[in-house]
């Protein structure tokens, strides 16, 4: 359960597109552009962890964005408390939910 309902604040973090090796396109993190959104609720709901090879941890969070945020697409990072997430899946689109509706983000990030 979130602690402080639309209290919080993310950076939104989208990378351009550069050339890569053979031919191949990919993101440029190192030149992300940021945007920082406030009002947000961000909720971890859950975590798992792994002992094989490797210690790994996988966080998951809900992000609940204000109506009129800019909108997260698939290929988006989200900064919040220091630490960076993944954008999980494709987010859904927040008009279909009406004027009102701010968009619903999966985050996911992976320790180790």
């Amino acid at each position: 359960m979130p602690g402080h309902i639309g209290r919080q604040t993310v950076t939104l973090l989208d990378a351009p597109l550069v050339a890569g090796p053979y031919n191949a396109q990919t993101r440029d993190w190192g030149n992300a552009a940021e945007a920082v959104v406030s009002r947000c609720t961000v909720d971890v709901t859950g975590s798992s962890e792994t002992k094989n090879a490797g210690d790994q941890t996988v966080t998951t969070a809900r992000l609940d964005l204000p109506a009129r945020a800019p909108r997260v697409t698939e290929w988006m990072r989200v900064r919040w408390q220091d630490r960076t997430w993944e954008v999980d899946g494709v987010p859904a689109d927040p008009e279909a939910t009406g004027p009102l509706a701010g968009q619903v983000v999966e985050l996911r990030e992976v320790a180790g």
